[in-house]
């Protein structure tokens, strides 16, 4: 199928939509897999969403780290970030 097709799908009674085996077969989607759900105006856009690895999640991890010693922040700057961030 091409990025232009598209399939119809029905919104079930208790707000399920099926996705069409063909969609699903395209894009490697499976029981179980993760996605955010996007307003965009009057569309709803699927992402689907992993988790990221052990290895990728300490990686983060460090990176974070460093950052926030070269910065010099402390964990009290971090909870004002986020209740910053959770104002918007």
């Amino acid at each position: 199928m091409a990025t232009t097709d598209f399939e119809l799908s029905t919104v079930g009674e208790r707000g399920q939509l099926v996705i069409p085996q063909s969609l699903r077969d395209e894009m490697g989607v499976h029981k179980g897999d993760k996605f955010m759900v996007l307003r965009k105006g009057d569309m709803l856009v699927l992402k689907k969403i992993q988790a990221p690895s052990k290895e990728e999640f300490e990686n983060m991890i460090k990176k974070a780290h460093d950052h926030a010693k070269k910065h010099n922040l402390t964990p009290n700057d971090l909870d004002e970030a986020i209740k910053k961030a959770r104002q918007k």
